[in-house]
């Protein structure tokens, strides 16, 4: 079995969410699949805009999260606010690297990862409890 995953983010205008998508990410439009549903390219997962109706619920109560890798979290994070991203808080410094933890314009929440040398691999389990 292959597993493919594509990722959806609701937004109330579409337009404004392909402006904004290809502004803070450098993505770019690869085509429009309908009035209301367009896919982006240039990340490693293909990402679907689809509007919907109403703003999504407060950035805090997410189902699905995305996760952005950047080798220059303060660049990145300064492209996303001029495309009109908010910061939620300062820069979390992690033994894994730092995150920016940021919302769009549409209130879908996201971060940028700048993983530190190892990444993910620098976490110590110990008797089941993960110890940052």
């Amino acid at each position: 079995m292959s597993i493919t995953v594509h990722a959806y983010i609701a937004v109330t205008d579409l337009e404004r969410g392909i402006e904004f998508y290809c502004q803070a990410l450098d993505l770019s439009l690869r085509r429009r699949l309908d009035a209301d549903w367009a896919e982006l390219e240039g990340a490693t997962t293909p990402i679907f805009l689809l509007v919907r109706d109403q703003p999504a619920p407060r950035h805090d109560n997410w189902t699905v999260h995305l996760d952005f890798l950047t080798d220059d979290l303060e660049a990145a994070t300064s492209q996303a606010h001029e495309a009109g991203a908010a910061l939620l808080r300062d820069f979390q410094e992690r033994v894994w690297g730092r995150m920016a933890n940021m919302v769009d314009p549409f209130n879908n929440p996201f971060d940028f990862i700048e993983l530190a040398s190892g990444g993910y691999d620098r976490i110590e389990y110990v008797r089941d409890v993960l110890r940052f």
